[in-house]
């Protein structure tokens, strides 16, 4: 049996007996729109937080048109709590423009879908796939580490997917559901081979995972609990804001204040507004004093702040 017939009635079987049948966007027939809402929100949050928020946000927009029409004040409570919110603004933009250019119908044509904001490649072709049927591979995080794995033995191996596509016979919504939920409950981070049904062709299990390269991680030394914060609050990084009028100022907060939480309590007890923070993106030493950089939005509230250009910020 060659190795691509043998991973495929590998996964298929293992599909057949344990597919995640109950998760809601995985009911027969399903519009591109629920899907496009369901993939929007797993690439930030776990399956079981995103039942819930799924759950909800369909209550309330329960299609393109009436998420169309919604204000960000009206969108955000049932989108609160995922992170990145710059993809909750593209939300609005995305159904806006399908029902404003296409009549509240996803095109079908995948260089048309990744035209729409937010969409890219792995999203149009999971609408392409699990609402339209159509003959795609849906290649995330957790296909490569699937693929990569067993094809090649390391989950950051760069995948042939055009011959992974061409060799696999099996129909692609039914593999592309099969490959997510082996990668949720066994292909995991630490995989558990010692269970999984393709571990007697798989190259990572013969290898014993030598070829996937592991990084270990240094101890950390730098003592993020002493950091002092320097803030930089802006729109979409085109408009930044500034403690003062005239000039512009990153926010500076004191160490009590370091971590996502506290900075949010910060503004929203000393300024009234709601923001969203990002995990610092740099930790370095000024002048002796730990200190961590970290750039944030407003959300939510009205604001008296300098506000100033990018080119503004030399």
């Amino acid at each position: 049996m060659s190795l691509m017939k043998f991973f495929e009635n590998g996964i298929k079987n293992f599909y057949t007996k344990y597919a995640r049948l109950n998760l809601p966007w995985r009911k027969k027939i399903i519009t591109p729109y629920e899907v496009w809402v369901s993939e929007v929100m797993l690439q930030q949050t776990q399956v079981p937080r995103v039942i819930e928020y799924y759950r909800k946000f369909l209550k309330k927009f329960p299609d393109i048109f009436s998420l169309s029409k919604s204000s960000w004040k009206e969108f955000l409570p049932y989108y609160r709590g995922l992170g990145y919110y710059r993809r909750g603004e593209n939300m609005l933009k995305t159904a806006k423009t399908v029902v404003e250019t296409y009549n509240g119908v996803f095109p079908m044509d995948k260089e048309a879908l990744e035209s729409l904001p937010g969409i890219g490649e792995y999203t149009a072709s999971a609408i392409l796939s699990f609402a339209y049927d159509k003959d795609v591979i849906a290649f995330d995080t957790n296909a490569q580490r699937v693929y990569g794995r067993f094809f090649y033995g390391d989950k950051k191996a760069r995948v042939n997917l055009k011959k992974i596509e061409k060799g696999l016979g099996l129909n692609k919504k039914k593999l592309n559901a099969a490959v997510m939920d082996f990668a949720s409950l066994i292909c995991k981070k630490s995989p558990k081979c010692e269970i999984c049904p393709l571990k007697k062709r798989c190259k990572y299990f013969s290898q014993k995972g030598k070829s996937e390269i592991i990084h270990s991680k240094s101890i950390d030394s730098f003592p993020v609990k002493e950091a002092q914060v320097f803030l930089w609050l802006h729109k979409n990084h085109k408009e930044y804001y500034s403690p003062s009028p005239d000039t512009f100022e990153v926010f500076r907060l004191p160490k009590e204040y370091n971590t996502r939480a506290e900075i949010k309590k910060y503004f929203k007890k000393r300024y009234g507004i709601e923001v969203s923070v990002r995990p610092p993106h740099k930790k370095i030493h000024i002048d002796g004093i730990p200190t961590i950089f970290v750039n944030d939005q407003i959300l939510l509230g009205r604001h008296g702040f300098g506000v100033f250009k990018k080119e503004d910020l030399v």
